[in-house]
């Protein structure tokens, strides 16, 4: 039986695979194809790496390779088996995701019991559409921890007698929040990595590493992704969602590797999402009751329906200031991500010559990092004004 792979077109290719739309990181994917042919599959794994370069949908991929009933170095698309890591249905695979948690439940009880039915609706949904797009994102508004009672329940499955040959894969997304609250969630995931069961394997997937205790990440083999080449981006824009040449060369730039956020901006229209920026400067740099009011109650509302879209826009504020301290530090001559705006991007420099552009950027990272981690919202936008003001001013201390 032969063991051949292709890569096509910056995709990582297999046979009517949709995780085929996966671009970029043909290095990782073929570490991986190598261990496995090698039979060297480690018990534990953890990817690591910016949001929105491919490390859950690789992750679901190398899923499903070791399981394909073909055998081969690439996914056959026409087993069983592919079909139904193709839905994301398969008895093998086990996907932990952060959750709400809805009501309160028992020790034993599982995870599903803790959510009301629009929110198992939901995830439903969610579930679906990551298998549509591996770039989707798995994401509940209030889900700011994974769950113990998914852990517990995962514990008793995987000793469980599998119901198909192959190997059981555990996939946890966003794997820093198994650290929310007391870390219980952790602790019992680390009783059983610390003796895992045969024919079974955990890949861990964050964007924060650093979070996770050195207990965990000890336990696992780590593997970083890097941004995807914004060549291979700009392709893939116009290649999967027909966006023009000059606009899918623009995105890629923005996206700075992130495929997610590529795909998002390629749906939006761009004179729209520069307002948007524009308004959350003024609303940020310019203090007034008003302006501040108007800035509060737009990350409380995306907060709630969508916290992808605030993390977004946070990223779109990062890159302003970063660009505002690339113009400001450079004399003029500046490689900026935010090309289409220069001309506000240099009025605002001179309307703030002293003020620490980067302090900034640090000060919108550790709010998104802090939301993130179910800080209190209105304390720490509070906080950020603040800052903010004092940073744009030369008055921080």
């Amino acid at each position: 039986m032969g063991k051949s792979r292709e890569v096509e077109s910056g995709a990582l290719a297999g046979q009517g695979m949709i995780l085929d739309t996966l671009i970029g990181q043909e290095k990782i994917w073929k570490r991986l194809v190598t261990a496995y042919e090698n039979d060297h599959i480690t018990g534990a794994y953890l990817f690591h790496g910016p949001s929105g370069v491919g490390k859950e949908g690789i992750a679901i991929r190398f899923a499903g390779l070791v399981n394909c009933k073909a055998g081969g170095s690439a996914l056959c698309g026409e087993c069983s088996s592919c079909a139904k890591f193709n839905r994301l249905q398969h008895p093998n695979m086990t996907l932990i995701v952060p959750l709400p948690k809805d009501r309160d439940i028992k020790k034993n009880d599982p995870p599903a019991k803790a959510l009301k039915d629009d929110t198992i609706t939901a995830l439903a949904e969610l579930i679906a559409a990551k298998a549509d797009d591996p770039y989707t994102k798995i994401r509940l508004p209030r889900s700011n921890t994974i769950l113990i009672n998914s852990i517990r329940e995962v514990r008793e499955k995987i000793y469980l007698k599998a119901m198909e040959t192959g190997r059981k894969m555990v996939l946890i997304f966003d794997a820093d929040l198994l650290m929310t609250g007391d870390g219980s969630s952790a602790n019992a995931l680390l009783k059983i990595l610390e003796e895992p069961p045969p024919e079974t394997s955990f890949i861990l997937i964050t964007d924060f590493p650093e979070r996770l205790v050195e207990t965990i990440g000890s336990r696992c083999q780590q593997v970083f992704f890097p941004p995807v080449q914004t060549e291979i981006v700009a392709k893939h824009l116009q290649e999967s969602l027909a966006t023009p040449a000059e606009e899918a060369k623009l995105i890629a730039h923005l996206a700075q590797g992130n495929v997610r956020m590529a795909k998002h901006l390629a749906k939006q229209d761009l004179e729209e999402v520069q307002n948007q920026l524009l308004s959350l400067v003024k609303w940020l740099t310019k203090p007034s009751e008003n302006n501040w009011r108007s800035f509060t109650q737009h990350a409380a509302s995306t907060y709630r329906t969508n916290p992808q879209v605030l993390n977004f826009h946070f990223q779109l504020l990062s890159y302003w200031f970063r660009d505002a301290q690339f113009i400001q530090k450079m004399n003029g001559e500046a490689h900026i991500i935010l090309e289409g705006m220069e001309y506000s991007l240099r009025k605002f420099v001179k309307h703030f010559p002293v003020g620490d552009f980067a302090a900034i950027v640090k000060e919108l990272e550790t709010c998104s990092s802090s939301l993130s981690r179910n800080y209190n919202l209105n304390l720490v936008i509070t906080n950020l004004l603040f800052d903010i003001q004092e940073n744009l001013h030369g008055t921080a201390g």
